[in-house]
């Protein structure tokens, strides 16, 4: 199970507890390349996207301006993926509805003098100077130095300093819950995953996305205390967030941020 990153509105089902109310009707065989339409009280609301991968639950999200991406196992037939969609599609306009005065995602950065860059929650500043050891560094008190004969590779080593100072936080966290809580992990991995902000395979490795380094730190604790209750509970249910709850008081104002503020910070390849 993950804790996925919000760049909008999701809305889930488990495909085996979906309605199939829907009248039966043809579809032609590429019908998963059309655009699927529901048509409800006379209004059309149109998937945008539909994407098949292997998953147990089928899932609509509303992306700011309003886009609509469907995600299906790869079992899900065109009519559950329209019944599902005419049973949310009330959600689905209200969520348009919200979506549409969200703010548009972060540009990427050009790493020019001055240009703030995301760490730990707060935004500082970068400066181009003439050397600085491996490339780019993070001074306190000044913020972010970049070596001017590397700012060809400045994304690339602001990604590795965001692993390396991810890990370290990461890895004294997990050490702490384990000791304390009896919290017992395979593998702890940071990795490049733009969708998710954590993830617990059923082997119980824990993996975080170096994104993480960009957020409160308030809000990496809450992300590894997620992941630990994965190993305990691999699902959302509610003995999953009374562990959450039990083990990190307060965790619904992290949770909360990264809700909020996740599709303000810039992408990083």
């Amino acid at each position: 199970m993950a804790e996925r990153v919000c760049h909008g509105l999701i809305l889930s089902q488990n495909l085996e507890n979906a309605h199939t109310r829907t009248v039966m009707r043809a579809y032609p065989a590429d019908a998963d390349r059309w655009g699927l339409v529901i048509i409800l009280r006379m209004r059309t609301i149109q998937a945008d996207e539909v994407i098949y991968s292997k998953r147990k639950t089928i899932s609509v999200t509303v992306f700011p301006g309003g886009k609509v991406v469907v995600r299906a196992p790869l079992h899900a037939s065109p009519i559950a993926v329209e019944c599902f969609l005419r049973e949310k599609a009330e959600w689905i306009r209200s969520a348009q509805a919200k979506m549409q005065q969200a703010p548009a995602r972060a540009q990427a950065h050009r790493f020019e003098e001055g240009e703030l860059l995301w760490y730990l929650g707060a935004q500082y500043p970068l400066h181009l100077v003439d050397k600085v050891p491996g490339g780019l560094g993070f001074v306190k008190g000044k913020g972010f130095v970049l070596e001017r004969a590397q700012k060809s590779r400045a994304e690339a080593l602001l990604k590795t300093f965001y692993k390396r100072a991810l890990r370290m936080r990461v890895e004294e966290l997990v050490r702490f819950y384990c000791e304390r809580d009896g919290f017992k992990p395979s593998a702890v991995r940071i990795t490049s995953a733009r969708t998710r902000w954590g993830s617990c395979s059923r082997a119980n490795a824990l993996n975080f996305s170096f994104r993480l380094a960009l957020t409160p730190p308030a809000c990496v604790e809450y992300v590894v205390v997620h992941e630990l209750a994965h190993t305990r509970e691999h699902n959302h249910s509610t003995r999953f967030w009374q562990i959450v709850a039990q083990t990190l008081p307060g965790y619904e104002q992290p949770r909360d941020w990264l809700k909020k503020h996740g599709a303000e910070l810039p992408p990083i390849a």
